[in-house]
């Protein structure tokens, strides 16, 4: 069984600007720098303003809830795609799609960027599903709070890489 989810990312940075950064490999690869036991890939399978990043991470053992350790096969390993369409005015869509390897697990979804008073927001819609016996649906929760910080921390890299871009 899968656990549903939603949640919205809230940016102080407009859509547009926001959106150029998310399809910008140089963005991408300054938030991968220094990162030992991740991967990223790039590519623009559907053209100019858009995106598809590919990253694994290898998870520290001291990073890992002791209910997942009890369960792991072998070493944690996280993958994810995302794939950005162009703007479309001003909303932009995406599609995720996550896996681990060490236990079976599958996250997909969706993403909507729109703007906000604020500046902008990223509307996150999906499932996870954990495939282990007795304790999937105590871990699903925990994936789902675990995507949830990523993009937080993504949402910090890139207010601040937009800082740092513009006294550039």
């Amino acid at each position: 069984m899968s656990r549903k989810f939603s949640f919205t990312v809230p940016y102080t940075v407009p859509v547009e600007d926001l959106h150029r950064a998310l399809t910008a490999d140089d963005a991408w690869r300054s938030r991968f720098a220094g990162a030992e036991t991740a991967t990223l890939e790039l590519s623009h399978p559907g053209g100019a303003g858009t995106i598809r990043i590919h990253m694994t991470e290898k998870a520290r053992q001291d990073k890992i809830p002791g209910i997942v350790r009890k369960v792991l096969k072998n070493e944690l390993v996280l993958s994810r795609t995302d794939d950005w369409q162009a703007l479309d005015g001003e909303i932009a869509k995406g599609v995720f799609e996550a896996s681990t390897t060490g236990i079976t697990s599958r996250m997909s979804g969706s993403y909507v960027l729109r703007p906000t008073a604020e500046g902008s927001q990223i509307e996150v819609v999906g499932s996870v599903e954990v495939k282990v016996s007795l304790v999937g649906g105590a871990i699903e929760p925990l994936a789902e709070q675990l995507f949830h910080r990523v993009l937080n921390s993504e949402r910090k890299f890139f207010e601040e890489w937009f800082g740092a871009q513009a006294t550039a």
